[in-house]
């Protein structure tokens, strides 16, 4: 999910990716772009180049998944909010 709430704002490389998550490991995120990519939700294109660059950004159907996204990022902020309100 947070993967594809850093491409809603455009194309980013692996390491941009990775740094944006600093408690992902290269491992993982590496796992999760794939399961994305073979989903249909992300494009992965290499470019041949020395050192070889990758850059990853959303299908047309990841694109359209991002009303999902901004709607469990509403509803989250409401229940940090009323949990907060319970704890005072």
């Amino acid at each position: 999910m947070l993967i594809l709430l850093y491409l809603q704002d455009g194309t980013l490389r692996f390491n941009e990716l990775l740094r944006k998550m600093p408690k992902m490991t290269h491992a993982t995120l590496s796992v999760q772009l794939k399961s994305l990519e073979e989903n249909g939700l992300i494009r992965r294109v290499q470019y041949e180049a020395i050192p070889p660059r990758v850059e990853y950004s959303l299908t047309e159907i990841g694109e359209r998944f991002q009303p999902v996204v901004a709607a469990l990022e509403t509803w989250g902020n409401e229940y940090i909010d009323y949990i907060k309100q319970r704890n005072v």
